[in-house]
């Protein structure tokens, strides 16, 4: 089943079990929107709610971003290669961070978190600002931003499932910001997962074969005694 659901005060669609232990929530990239990545969610399927918000601002051309873009800005970093943005410090991160967090809450249970570029960004502010610790992380073709904010509180994820993936080709991401977000993560005692894979700026399908893997995971631990 899929419905269009609000939590916290961001809309989302929510797909599978709405009584499911454990959720499972996917934070998309800028650009794009909720719809772009719900139907996957159909074919991974396992005992979890899948729920997909939307981010709160709409994007050029099209979709919605989690926080605001200069484009111009943007097209002159690209101009030089593929980004590494861990000096960027986005203007609407904690705005950002705090819907989350409502969304977080409302679900009122476990949950995973996964973010995708933009979104993966999101996702580990996220936790590095003592959100509700998730049950795993999985950050896909994303970047460390805010970088001097975050790393004193790298010890945050320290002993929490990460997997970290990221594209050889990608000429958004430039493969060594996978690299050092991977590196972040680990310094900071995750447990790690790295999966470079032979593609761009995308989520190919040994991405989501991993994800489904991380969520069994998930499941299986928590009913461990």
């Amino acid at each position: 089943m899929e419905k269009t659901i609000e939590l916290g005060g961001l809309t989302a669609i929510g797909v599978g079990d709405e009584q499911a232990d454990l959720a499972v929530v996917v934070l998309h990239g800028r650009q794009m929107q909720a719809t772009d990545l719900a139907p996957f969610a159909h074919s991974l399927g396992g005992p979890a709610y899948w729920v997909f918000p939307d981010a709160p601002l709409p994007a050029e051309p099209r979709g919605r971003t989690w926080w605001p873009v200069d484009s111009e800005a943007r097209m002159r970093r690209l101009a030089g290669g593929p980004m590494e943005l861990s000096a960027m410090d986005p203007e609407g991160r904690a705005e950002a961070r705090a819907l989350l967090g409502g969304l977080v809450t409302a679900l009122a249970r476990r949950y995973l978190l996964v973010g995708f570029s933009q979104g993966g960004m999101l996702a580990m502010d996220y936790v590095l600002h003592d959100g509700t610790r998730p049950e795993a992380l999985a950050l896909l073709s994303s970047t460390r931003i805010a970088i001097a904010d975050w790393q004193p509180r790298a010890d945050r994820v320290a002993g929490l499932p990460v997997l970290v993936a990221h594209g050889r080709a990608d000429q958004e991401l430039a493969f060594v910001a996978g690299e050092l977000l991977r590196d972040f993560t680990i310094g900071g005692g995750a447990r790690v997962t790295w999966l470079p894979f032979d593609g761009a700026h995308e989520i190919p399908l040994v991405v989501w074969r991993a994800l489904r893997s991380l969520i069994r995971d998930a499941t299986r631990a928590s009913s461990t005694p």
